[in-house]
C-alpha cells in the first residue's frame, strides 16, 4: 500500500487527463456497497479434447477463448468451469467518496462532487459511511446504463 502519496488531487480536477493515472484524493465515505465476489481468472474447458485454459478477466469481464491451446486439437467450443482450481475470485466492494469542502469553498446550491472507488481483497469492509479517507489508485472509466462513470481502483 502507498501512504502519504502527494500531491492530493481535488475531486473537481479529476477529468479526462487523469484517466489511467495514479492519483490520491481525500474525502468522506457516503455509501458502501455489499461485498461481492469478483472473478479475476476463469478456467475454460475445451469441448473437443477436455483441455483447460486459464483466462484473465480484467474488471471481471471476459471473452471466450478463440481456440484450444493443444496443437493437435484446435477446438473452438468452450465452457466456463467456475469450480476449477484455476478459477480465482477476490472480495470486491464499491464505495462512494464525497469531496471535502471548507466554508469558503462552498458554492451556494451546488451538490458536492462524488467519485466511485473500488476496493478489493483486504481493503474490503475497511470503511463505513462518515469516515474521512485518503484514497490512492488509478482512475478509470466504466460504462453503465446511466453513461460513463469515473472510478478509482
Amino acid at each position: 500500500r502507498v501512504y502519504n502519496y502527494e500531491p492530493l488531487t481535488q475531486l473537481k480536477n479529476v477529468r479526462a487527463n487523469c484517466y489511467g493515472k495514479y492519483i490520491a484524493l481525500r474525502g468522506t465515505v457516503v455509501r458502501v456497497s455489499n461485498i461481492k465476489p469478483l472473478c479475476t481468472h476463469l478456467a475454460f474447458l475445451c469441448a473437443a479434447c477436455g483441455d483447460v485454459q486459464r483466462v484473465p478477466l480484467p474488471d471481471g469481464k471476459y471473452t471466450l477463448p478463440t481456440k484450444c491451446l493443444v496443437p493437435e486439437c484446435r477446438g473452438r467450443s468452450f465452457t466456463a468451469d467456475r469450480s476449477s482450481p484455476l478459477t480465482t475470485t477476490v472480495d470486491w466492494q464499491s464505495v462512494k467518496v464525497q469531496e471535502l469542502m471548507s466554508d469558503e469553498q462552498r458554492e451556494a446550491g451546488r451538490i458536492p462532487r462524488t467519485i466511485e472507488c473500488e476496493l478489493v481483497q483486504d481493503l474490503v469492509d475497511s470503511c463505513v459511511p462518515g469516515d474521512m479517507v485518503t484514497i490512492t489508485g488509478t482512475v478509470k472509466v466504466s460504462s453503465t446504463e446511466e453513461g460513463e462513470v469515473q472510478h478509482l481502483t
